[in-house]
């Protein structure tokens, strides 16, 4: 308000300078009588500038409250948010030591607060393979989407945060008042054409139009289910808010003692045989282990290697008893090709033989 009057009282005194330098040139330039004229009148309205600031003042108050009005205004014109039809939803993570007990306490507040479970998954934290796991190298895990109603909301969300540790909180509202809105808008267009078909119908006499129109009013009436459908879902959504939870089981941590450093040398030379040592122990462990998980399949190889054997030595004497009958049948066809062929050579020589020792027989005894 200062700010407004000093501004006016400037922009006054401004003007009033201007217009006594003029009127006192205009003066001067006429004559003395006109202006002295003018200096005694530009003294009089000088005398009445107060009465000038006051009432550029008052202008500055009325401009001012006039702002103010039309901003009222427009702060009345804001609409409130209609929160009739607000979903709630909220993701947590719990961390728990004692997992059954925790899975139970969740249970019941479930039962409590009149709720239900609409998906759950469950995991032990083993794998796939067919190996048992120990219980310390399992982790277990619950991935559940929990329906609560909406009045109980908060405190469902309070007392689970007392079952374990929070590790993680996501919270949201959906406001679906202005669909829901335009839900029932809609519905009741359709339903008011869904009326006004089933009356055209009921005075239809041609067959054609009748079935053109009942086709119509079955669109009409699909569509109808459609909002009536997703109303409904909305509706239960309003009612039952969702609480995706997720519950991990974990171990309390323990540090591990700290081995102090030994500098000596008869400390370090133990210290390295200990280790070789036991080197030397799990390298003989795994290869007992790798011979263990391979034996059975050694004992398969060599069961299927044993009729192979069999066969591979059958098939061997077979080839060798061919081979002596074949070396026999050859000896055999050599033996009668030297008979043919050297017997005959001798058998005429023979005979000369005789034939030149008969007469030395029978000079023989002629000599005698």
């Amino acid at each position: 308000m200062k700010k407004i009057q000093l501004t006016a009282a400037v922009l006054a005194a401004m003007c009033l300078l201007a217009s006594c330098g003029a009127k006192y040139e205009n003066s001067v330039a006429q004559g003395g009588d006109m202006g002295i004229d003018a200096y005694r009148a530009e003294e009089s309205y000088a005398d009445n500038s107060d009465e000038y600031y006051e009432a550029e003042a008052e202008d500055a108050k009325s401009d001012y409250s006039i702002n103010a009005e039309a901003a009222d205004y427009k702060k009345a014109d804001v609409k409130a948010i209609n929160t009739q039809m607000l979903v709630y939803s909220c993701d947590m993570g719990l961390d728990v030591l004692e997992f059954e007990d925790s899975v139970d306490k969740l249970h019941d507040l479930i039962d409590k607060y009149k709720g239900f479970i609409e998906r759950e998954n469950y995991s032990d934290g083993g794998s796939t393979t067919k190996w048992q796991y120990a219980e310390e190298q399992k982790w277990k895990t619950l991935s559940t989407v929990i329906r609560i109603p909406s009045a109980s909301y908060d405190d469902f969300c309070k007392d689970i945060e007392k079952i374990g540790d929070m590790r993680n909180k996501n919270a949201s509202v959906q406001n679906l008042t202005t669909e829901y809105s335009d839900l029932k808008t809609t519905l009741s267009i359709y339903e008011a054409k869904e009326k006004r078909y089933i009356d055209l119908l009921a005075d239809m006499k041609s067959e054609s139009e009748a079935i053109s129109v009942e086709n119509e009013l079955t669109n009409i009436q699909v569509e109808i289910a459609k909002i009536k459908t997703r109303m409904n879902n909305i509706e239960n959504d309003v009612a039952y808010s969702y609480i995706n939870l997720t519950v991990n089981e974990v171990r309390e941590y323990t540090e591990e003692p700290v081995i102090e450093k030994t500098d000596t040398f008869g400390q370090r030379f133990k210290n390295t045989v200990t280790r070789t040592w036991q080197g030397f122990l799990e390298f003989l462990e795994g290869l007992l282990f790798i011979i263990i998980r391979i034996l059975p399949y050694l004992l398969l190889i060599g069961i299927a290697l044993i009729p192979l054997n069999q066969i591979r030595k059958a098939i061997k004497k077979k080839r060798a008893a061919r081979a002596a009958a074949w070396y026999q049948e050859q000896a055999q066809k050599n033996a009668q090709m030297n008979v043919q062929t050297v017997m005959p050579a001798q058998v005429p020589n023979a005979e000369a033989a005789e034939t030149e020792a008969a007469p030395k027989d029978a000079d023989a005894p002629g000599k005698e």
